[in-house]
């Protein structure tokens, strides 16, 4: 495939084409390790973004990271 062909395609119409029903699924940055856990289960997913509370306003969400499976896993077994 050119390059060029590329530039006129987005993320979104990749997802929408693999009908991916968890565009909308992200976590807090005060959500709980086994709250990330039950959504990725729930929706076979394998990471997640995480919204945090602005610092200069603390109304809007804003984003923070993206946190996988294997992050957590990583966590969980280093905190031992």
């Amino acid at each position: 495939m050119k390059t060029a062909a590329l530039e006129k395609y987005t993320v979104r119409d990749v997802l929408e084409y693999r009908g991916n029903p968890q565009l909308n699924r992200t976590v807090s940055d005060t959500s709980t390790v086994e709250e990330a856990l039950q959504i990725m289960d729930a929706y076979d997913i394998v990471s997640l973004p995480v919204f945090g509370r602005s610092k200069t306003n603390s109304e809007r969400s804003s984003f923070v990271d993206i946190v996988s499976v294997y992050d957590l896993r990583d966590y969980i077994i280093q905190s031992r």
